[in-house]
């Protein structure tokens, strides 16, 4: 038996466990990692094979800049910044990405094939853990001074004797809508992904024995029903052929696979040999991946159990110390055998905060949670459980982890004695958490350039086929007029009404405010002004809502302008239309019953000399305590391409050990490999430093992060001028300044 001690035992490296560890390891805690499997990631690795979902949804949520911060995105991002060499694969990357992680921390002692065993526990708090590694057979003895559970299935908090549950909680116990009426033991189940690849010619596919006949299976016949999402594919991974959540998801484990096996082998020898999918004739099964994807086992209970009205009603909580916006996705427990939609999703309408409480054990006194253990109830955790927010809650309790050892406190005695210390912290680490200001340096700050607010580049037209809105960030309390682009073939009357809403981080209209016209001549074409003549929101924000019109076309741009977002408004008569994203809204309040706005990503309404003149993208953006939009954009960019310099100058000479960029990567847009390395993010960049008459210079090249960190240990600083010569294709974008 081998005797071993750290300051944190993190049992699970998979994203919630991977960020955990390096949250505490940066902050100078000797870390043991453990995972009982060859490679990191969990339902992110490479044997696995999960997307990194997050707050963000596909960019379908209507925090349309909701994706996750901190250690999480500086991982997405070197995931793009390896992939944009074109010399790895999917699978290779995560590897490598997830590895040079954690090696990269010599904090970090990571012990990888190892099971967490028996625990002894003295006073409500473990003493020590044994594990054991599944190949050469050693065992070891831990002593840490705080334990993290971030296994997904609990094993860790199990064997201490962690309250928990597993299945659903009835309606009576939290009072969530979504609850069944009575508690039973029904999860979500597992799924196993699988690829496919082109052979460039015919090929045959010969089935295993023990793959299941599904063209005699029940469910087959409403497995193309567009409202279940379970359709058939011959390219591969689908998440709703799931399995599990009917039976005991964990002591069914390996009867589990098996099946989900069965029917993967199965569906796919249906698709390659029914002749109904032609496609599929040219294709070969590439991989069936080695282990299922688990949603939902056991969750261990805190001093705050999170559900459902929290998530929806967006709660501030005053121990909040990460974000979720994932929608409430509630598979459907029977998998894909059962008759009901694969997944309900209840809708978020935005991100919300999670609490610290949530986070560590009601009973055992040094454990916390990250994943999808944490103190949730089934209903929240459809919310919560995907990997972009699971990493986040790794990042608090890693970061809260060093609060204990600086303090020889329990986690218990962090949230009652150093909540806002561990906020502060978190922040500073690029952790996003609603609401929270971060402290910021008194300086002024100027440019060479800031980017006008507005659209003006005309791609094309789009219809008035509909009602579409035009959504504007502001600076200002009041919005006197703006204008738009159109084309009308007839004179004609264009009505339009203004909207407004109440939270700041997110696009959601909630009362009507004004209603008005502009009458348009015969074959117009040009920039037409709106009067707007109204308040501002509480939320920061004004939605111009043009109502459907067929003699008119709206001239729109494929690009995005920062802030300003279009979006296809529903009325009942056009509900038709809408799908399982779109969000609803109160028609009494809005006269719309739902909204979108990702489906009009390369459709963007053109506008222009919006008045008051906005000052969103100025300098001084980047010293105003926000990190990420909330309210305005909080960001400076420059109007043109590189070189652009920006340029500090304290109130008062500073002293500087550190000096940190946020930059913008682009938080519209959530997973890997879809879009590559956000265009604005600052790649080649020269600072220089003058205090008592001298300059310092530094210079950082080939950057992907985010958050660049540089230790300058500079005493007496006058003024820091920073110029920007190369980003990833578009202008420069900064968020904060940090000294």
């Amino acid at each position: 038996m081998k005797q071993l001690r750290c300051d944190v035992f993190v049992a699970g490296a998979g994203m919630s466990g991977m960020c955990a560890a390096i949250a505490a390891a940066r902050h100078g805690l000797s870390v043991i990692l453990v995972n009982d499997r060859s490679v990191l990631g969990g339902n992110a690795s490479s044997e696995i094979g999960v997307g990194i979902s997050g707050s963000n949804h596909g960019s379908h949520n209507t925090a349309i800049y909701g994706k996750e911060t901190g250690i999480i995105e500086e991982i997405r991002l070197r995931l793009e910044y390896y992939r944009s060499f074109e010399g790895y694969g999917k699978e290779a990357v995560l590897d490598a990405v997830f590895f040079d992680m954690i090696y990269n921390e010599k904090n970090i002692k990571l012990f990888l094939n190892t099971v967490v065993g028996k625990c002894e526990v003295e006073n409500a708090k473990i003493t020590k853990v044994y594990m054991r590694h599944s190949v050469n057979s050693n065992e070891y003895e831990v002593t840490a001074d705080c334990y993290i559970d971030a296994t997904g299935n609990g094993a860790l908090g199990y064997e201490a004797g962690a309250e928990y549950r597993i299945g659903r909680e009835g309606k009576d116990e939290y009072g969530e809508l979504w609850a069944p009426d009575k508690a039973d033991d029904f999860t979500m189940g597992n799924s196993i992904y699988f690829e496919t690849a082109d052979a460039g010619r015919e090929v045959e596919f010969k089935a295993p024995d023990f793959a299941h006949d599904i063209s005699k299976m029940d469910f087959m016949k409403d497995i193309d029903k567009p409202e279940n999402f379970r359709g058939l594919s011959c390219f591969g991974p689908h998440w709703a052929y799931e399995y599990g959540g009917q039976v005991d998801i964990l002591n069914d484990h390996d009867d589990i696979e098996l099946e989900l096996r069965k029917l993967i082998y199965g569906i796919w020898d249906y698709v390659k040999n029914s002749g109904k999918y032609p496609r599929a004739k040219t294709r070969y099964l590439k991989r069936v991946f080695a282990k299922a994807g688990t949603r939902e086992s056991r969750r261990f209970i805190g001093d705050h159990v999170l559900n459902e009205n929290d998530v929806e009603n967006k709660v501030n909580f005053e121990d909040s110390v990460a974000m979720g916006g994932w929608p409430m996705d509630i598979h459907a427990p029977l998998g894909i055998y059962d008759s009901l939609p694969a997944s309900n999703f209840v809708p978020v309408t935005g991100i919300y905060n999670i609490p610290f409480r949530s986070l560590y054990s009601k009973n055992i006194e040094n454990l916390m949670m990250a994943g999808r253990n944490i103190s949730a109830t089934h209903i929240a955790l459809g919310s919560t459980r995907v990997m972009g927010t699971c990493a986040c809650l790794g990042q608090a309790v890693g970061t809260a982890a060093y609060l204990i050892k600086k303090y020889g406190e329990t986690p218990r005695g962090i949230y009652n004695n150093h909540i806002k210390e561990l906020q502060q912290l978190l922040i500073e680490d690029d952790q996003s958490i609603l609401h929270i200001k971060e402290k910021a340096p008194s300086a002024t700050v100027s440019a060479t350039s800031v980017k006008t607010y507005e659209n003006t580049s005309l791609d094309g037209y789009m219809p008035l086929e509909r009602d579409y809105a035009l959504a504007l960030m502001m600076d200002s309390k009041r919005a006197e007029s703006v204008d738009i682009f159109v084309k009308a073939s007839n004179s004609t009357q264009l009505n339009y009404k203004i909207l407004t809403g109440t939270h700041p981080e997110t696009y959601l209209p909630e009362n009507i405010t004004a209603k008005s016209n502009v009458l348009i001549g015969e074959s117009f074409e040009g920039w037409l002004n709106i009067p707007l003549n109204c308040e501002v929101g509480a939320d920061g924000k004004i939605f111009i809502v043009f109502e459907k019109n067929d003699d008119i076309e709206l001239g729109i741009s494929e690009k995005r302008t920062m802030g300003a977002v279009t979006n296809r408004m529903h009325t009942k008569e056009s509900c038709d239309k809408k799908n399982h994203d779109s969000i609803p809204l109160d028609e009494t309040k809005t006269g719309y019953t739902h909204f979108d706005h990702d489906y009009e990503e390369k459709r963007n309404i053109l506008f222009k000399d919006l008045m008051p003149k906005q000052s969103v993208f100025a300098p001084e953006n980047v010293i105003n305590g926000y990190s990420r939009p909330y309210g305005t954009q909080n960001l400076w960019l420059a109007d043109m391409n590189e070189p652009q310099t920006l340029t500090v100058i304290p109130t008062q000479s500073a002293d500087i050990k550190d000096l940190t960029l946020i930059l913008d990567n682009r938080l519209d847009l959530d997973e890997p490999w879809k879009y590559g390395l956000p265009s604005t993010l600052a790649k080649d960049f020269d600072i220089s430093i003058t205090a008592s008459g001298e300059v310092e210079n530094y210079s950082v090249r080939d950057n992907y992060k985010r958050m660049v960190k540089i230790p300058v240990n500079i005493s007496g600083v006058t003024k820091i001028e920073i110029t920007f010569a190369k980003t990833n294709g578009n202008e420069v974008g900064v968020y904060a300044i940090k000294f």
